[in-house]
């Protein structure tokens, strides 16, 4: 019994020894195969790219990444299509890698990118999507369009269309001819909607050419073909320097220091500057601040200025840094003892500009003038600062008007020639050089006007307007219709000249039977006299009172000769009053 039970202990025993063992075996089993991708040594991934990003090119692509874990690699490896591209990941490397993958075709792309160390070691790969761009997409896209061009106190200017019919413009290149034939290069970018226009040429030439993105975050400029624009016509025009003149005020500076002519010269179209004082306006030393007074000649709405000024290369210390421009419609009470500002507007001057030049570096200086209250006639240029500041000279002086008008002439001034072969209108006790321009156009009978007398049509008399004008219109009055109309003039034409120098003329003569007829003087003889027909106009002398024209431009008068060549019966012509505006007004030498 004993001996059975000490062979079943032993056989337990051996039992237990061999589950343990297979235990053992089998644990270690286990073990190893956890560790068995590492029995035959460590996987090392090489440093990569992070937050890739592919921007568009005309062609071609950018990619872009972030170094921060980018390590030691130094080789970049881009997929796509079939194809790989290497490139090479230097030292001192940014914040941000990038690559430019070339010659691609237009289209979208994924690209699979990962990067090598130097010991051969990959990074995991990383996948990416983008597009390149190229003619269809250019083809596609619209440049930025003109809206129109506006006129503004500031300045002129050409203003835009907004960006959404051009999201990809980035700028707009814009060329276009000045007052100087000139071409000005100026840019317009993607968050401005106008530009200004410096002295641009009236119905000049421009261009705009529109350069874009390559689509969004693009890395290319592309240029689109350029737009052809004719520049607009100038609400404001330049005045005449014709009618133009200094008035010479006793404040004034009359600007003939070192023997300046600026009466001569300030006016005559010719801005440059050979350096001497003699073709320019110079108000000489210790004259700082100083005035002088203009006549336009006409009435306007000031709206522009440029002045020449010496070329700075030669000597600029005469040129003007700082000025004022002042205007009124009359010299009624506009004297004032100084150039003082407080005199200026005591005597009723209106300041319509203050601004300073840059007369060290500028040779030529414009400025737009803002809409004024009235028309003006007189201006007062006046200079309270210059680059040396002592003196200030200018070579010349242009002014720009809108709603420019003729002048009224001073009635005042009329009077009668009364040359040889004029009809002196006092027949029935007629006194026209009483009340032909006496502002009075009421008809109290024959002697309140002019009256030719009998048998006297055609006739002519002679007027001195007591200055040289270019008329440009005329208002005459005659009896009125509801008296009697049969000495109003149907038909009347005006002739012109400066002077009366051998300008009479001679009636003709003819012979009929044994009597002799005085003709009336015919118009050859005016033109063989220099007379130069300014008008000859129709006029309802039946079925109005009076008749107002305007006259085309023609020469420069301060004689005139009325010429009434037909009336409503025939034998007479009678005028009650007679006025006349003119553009310019130069009293005589």
């Amino acid at each position: 019994m004993l001996n059975t039970i000490e062979t079943v202990l032993q056989k337990l025993k051996f039992l237990t020894l061999v589950l343990t063992t297979s235990a053992i075996y089998f644990s270690c089993t286990d073990m190893d195969s956890i560790h068995e991708e590492y029995l035959n040594g460590e996987t090392i991934y090489a440093g990569q790219l992070d937050t890739l990003n592919i921007r568009p090119g005309f062609y071609r692509a950018q990619l872009e990444g972030y170094t921060q874990f980018l390590g030691t690699s130094n080789q970049l490896i881009i997929e796509f299509n079939g194809e790989t591209q290497l490139f090479p990941i230097g030292d001192n490397l940014s914040d941000i890698f990038s690559v430019i993958i070339e010659d691609l075709e237009e289209g979208s792309y994924e690209f699979t990118v990962s990067t090598q160390d130097p010991n051969g070691n990959l990074s995991v790969s990383q996948v990416v999507a983008g597009s390149v761009v190229g003619d269809e997409f250019v083809m596609d896209q619209d440049a930025r369009e003109v809206l129109d061009f506006s006129f503004e106190s500031e300045g002129d200017y050409v203003n835009f269309y907004g960006n959404a019919e051009s999201e990809y413009v980035i700028y707009t290149l814009i060329d276009y001819e000045n007052e100087e034939d000139e071409i000005v290069n100026d840019t317009v970018f993607y968050e401005d909607n106008r530009l200004k226009l410096i002295n641009f040429k009236p119905l000049g030439n421009m261009l705009t050419t529109s350069v874009i993105q390559s689509g969004l975050n693009g890395i290319d400029s592309i240029v689109l073909d350029p737009l052809q624009y004719t520049l607009p016509e100038l609400p404001y025009a330049e005045l005449n320097k014709d009618f133009i003149r200094l008035v010479n005020m006793p404040s004034d500076n009359p600007g003939t220091f070192n023997g300046a002519n600026p009466t001569e010269y300030l006016f005559d179209g010719d801005g440059s500057s050979d350096g001497t004082d003699t073709s320019t306006y110079h108000s000489g030393p210790n004259s700082i601040p100083h005035h002088f007074t203009v006549d336009l000649g006409v009435k306007t709405d000031l709206r522009k200025l440029k002045l020449n000024l010496v070329d700075p290369t030669i000597n600029p210390s005469n040129n003007p840094t700082q000025v004022q421009i002042w205007g009124r419609d009359n010299l009624n009470f506009a004297e004032t003892s100084s150039s003082s500002e407080s005199e200026f507007i005591s005597a009723s001057w209106q300041l319509l500009y203050e601004g300073e030049i840059d007369g060290l570096n500028e040779d030529t200086h414009s400025f737009i003038l803002p809409p004024a209250s009235s028309l003006m006639r007189y201006i007062r240029y006046r200079v309270t600062g210059s680059v040396g500041g002592e003196s200030a000279q200018l070579t010349e002086l242009t002014f720009y008007g809108e709603n420019t008008e003729a002048i009224e002439l001073d009635r005042t001034e009329f009077q009668l020639v009364n040359m040889p072969s004029d009809n002196p209108g006092n027949f029935y006790n007629a006194e026209p050089a009483l009340y032909l321009w006496d502002n009075n156009s009421f008809w109290s009978g024959d002697s309140n006007g002019y009256h030719s007398g009998e048998n006297s049509v055609p006739g002519h008399f002679t007027i001195d307007l007591g200055l040289t004008t270019q008329l440009a219109k005329a208002k005459i009055h005659y009896r009125p219709t509801s008296s009697y109309a049969g000495n109003n003039p149907t038909q009347i034409e005006i002739w012109g000249r400066e002077n009366i120098e051998n300008a009479e003329t001679l009636p003709v003569f003819e012979s009929s039977g044994n009597s002799v007829t005085s003709e009336a003087v015919l118009t050859s003889e005016f033109e063989n006299a220099g007379w130069q027909l300014i008008t000859s106009q129709a006029i309802n002398g039946s079925g109005s009172d009076f008749a107002e024209f305007d006259i085309p431009a023609g020469p420069m008068s301060r004689y005139i000769r009325i010429r009434f060549v037909s009336t409503v019966e025939g034998s007479a012509c009678q005028f009650i009053e007679m006025s006349f505006d003119g553009m310019g007004a130069f009293p005589p030498n």
